[in-house]
C-alpha cells in the first residue's frame, strides 16, 4: 500500500503546542494533593483562630530561607528533566536528517540494473531492491516510534514491508535493529551485484551507522530514568514545606491562611510536578516527544523524494494538541 494515508496509530500520544496549558491537563495530577494541603491548612487555621491553640503559631519558622533552598533544587532537578526532554527532540531531529540522507544515497547513487539481467526476473527484482529502501527507512522510523513507546509495529509495517520479512522481524526482539540488519543485507547485495563500489558502500553503510547511533541514545533516554533521589526527595522537600507552612502564616493570617498557603502550595506542587512530566519523553504521555508527527513527516518526505503519487496527510496540531 505505497503511499496511503494512515489514521492516527492506536495509543499515540499527544504534545502540547498551544499557547496557553488548558488547566484540565494539570489539575489532575495536582488536584489530590492540592486538596489535602487545603484541608489540613484551614485545620490548622481553625485551630488557632477558633479553639485559641496560640502554640500552633511559629512566626520563627524560616520560611522565606527555605523557599528559596527549595527553588533552587526544583529548579537543578527540572533543568536535568528538560535537558533529558531536548535531548530526546534533538535525537529525532537529526533521525529526520539521516533518513532524508540514506534515501536521497539510495536515489542517486545505486547504479540502473545491468542490460545483461534477465528483465522477466532480475531488472524488475533488482530495481526494487534500490527502490524499497526507501520503503525499508519508511518501516524503521515507524518501528523505532512504536519501540520507544512500548507499542505493536506490526501494523505500520504490513503496509510496506514483504510479509516473509514482517514474519522474520517477529522473531527479533529489537524490531528496529532487525530492520538495520536487514537494510545492511540489502547494500551488500547491491555491492556484490557491482551496483554501487566500495566508496559508496561506504558512504550508504555511515548513514546507517549513525542511524543505530540515534537508536541507541533514544533507548539510553528510554531505559536509564534520572537518578531516584532526584524523583523521591523533592516530593518529601515539597511536602515538608507545603505542611510547615500554614504554621508560619496563620498568626498573621488567620482565618485566611488556607488560601495564601494554597496557592504558594501550588506553585512548589506544579514545579514538582514539571520535573516528572518531562523527564521520560517517551513513555506515551501528553508531554511526550510528538514521535508520530514527525515519523509521517519524514515518510511523506521520502516518499515525495521517490515521487510517490499519493502521501500520507500531514499531521497538523488539533485544538492545540499534536501526537
Amino acid at each position: 500500500m505505497r503511499g496511503a494515508g494512515r489514521r492516527r496509530p492506536l495509543g499515540s500520544k499527544e504534545m502540547i503546542v498551544r499557547d496557553r496549558l488548558p488547566l484540565r491537563r494539570v489539575w489532575p495530577a495536582i488536584s489530590k494533593r492540592l486538596g489535602l494541603l487545603f484541608v489540613f491548612d484551614l485545620s490548622i487555621a481553625v485551630l488557632y483562630s477558633r479553639a485559641g491553640y496560640d502554640v500552633l503559631a511559629l512566626s520563627s519558622l524560616p520560611l522565606g530561607m527555605m523557599g528559596a533552598g527549595l527553588s533552587v533544587f526544583l529548579a537543578f532537578r527540572n533543568n536535568s528533566a528538560y535537558d533529558r526532554w531536548w535531548e530526546a527532540r534533538t535525537l529525532w531531529g537529526s533521525l529526520v536528517n539521516q533518513s532524508r540522507t540514506f534515501v536521497r544515497q539510495a536515489l542517486t547513487l545505486v547504479d540502473a540494473p545491468k542490460p545483461s539481467r534477465s528483465r522477466s526476473q532480475g531488472a524488475d527484482a533488482e530495481v526494487d531492491v534500490a527502490d524499497t529502501l526507501v520503503d525499508w527507512q519508511v518501516a524503521y522510523v515507524h518501528a523505532l516510534r512504536c519501540h520507544l513507546r512500548g507499542q505493536n509495529p506490526y501494523p505500520e509495517l504490513e503496509t510496506t514491508m514483504a510479509p516473509a520479512l514482517v514474519a522474520w522481524l517477529r522473531t527479533q526482539r529489537n524490531v528496529p535493529l532487525g530492520l538495520l540488519l536487514h537494510a545492511g543485507h540489502c547494500l551488500r547485495r547491491l555491492f556484490d551485484e557491482g551496483r554501487i563500489d566500495s566508496y559508496r558502500l561506504t558512504q550508504l553503510d555511515s548513514t546507517l551507522t549513525r542511524l543505530c547511533d540515534v537508536q541507541g541514545a533514544c533507548e539510553r533516554i528510554k531505559n536509564t530514568p534520572l537518578p531516584r533521589q532526584y524523583e523521591f526527595f523533592p516530593r518529601v522537600f515539597v511536602l515538608a514545606y507545603c505542611l510547615l507552612l500554614p504554621f508560619g502564616l496563620v498568626e498573621g493570617m488567620g482565618l485566611l491562611t488556607p488560601l495564601a498557603s494554597t496557592l504558594v502550595s501550588f506553585i512548589f506542587v506544579s514545579l514538582d510536578s514539571i520535573g516528572r512530566d518531562i523527564e521520560a519523553p517517551f513513555e506515551s504521555t501528553v508531554h511526550d516527544t510528538p514521535m508520530t508527527q514527525l515519523s509521517h513527516t519524514i515518510e511523506i518526505n521520502l516518499r515525495d523524494s521517490r515521487g510517490d503519487l499519493h502521501v500520507p496527510h500531514d499531521v497538523r496540531p488539533i485544538d492545540g494538541f499534536v501526537y
